[in-house]
């Protein structure tokens, strides 16, 4: 069973069919994921994933270029609106970083 846990919140998520964290993030309010443009323009939706790195999907240019815009290149720094999050089993740690 795959999970996602945000950290900041203490909110645990079963989530097997994986999928748009920005998804997950509207239906679990209590994810405590900022989120504004939600096409990668703004860098308010920041999160670093603190295990499971290998559950997501690697992000696409745009996101990567706004990331090393805004000083965050690092590979578990991602912005919540454009994290995929791989199907099946596994686990998600998640940290807000704003």
């Amino acid at each position: 069973m795959a999970k996602v846990l945000f950290e900041r919140t203490r909110h645990e998520v079963d989530w097997p069919e994986g999928g748009r964290l920005v998804d997950l993030c509207d239906r679990e309010v209590r994810a405590g994921v900022p989120l504004a443009c939600r096409h990668a323009n703004c860098g308010t939706c920041r999160v670093e994933v603190r295990e499971g790195i290998e559950h997501c999907e690697p992000a696409e240019d745009d996101e990567r270029a706004l990331l090393e815009r805004i000083g965050n290149g690092s590979e578990t720094v991602r912005l919540g609106c454009q994290l995929v999050l791989r199907a099946g089993d596994g686990r998600v740690r998640l940290w807000v970083t704003l």
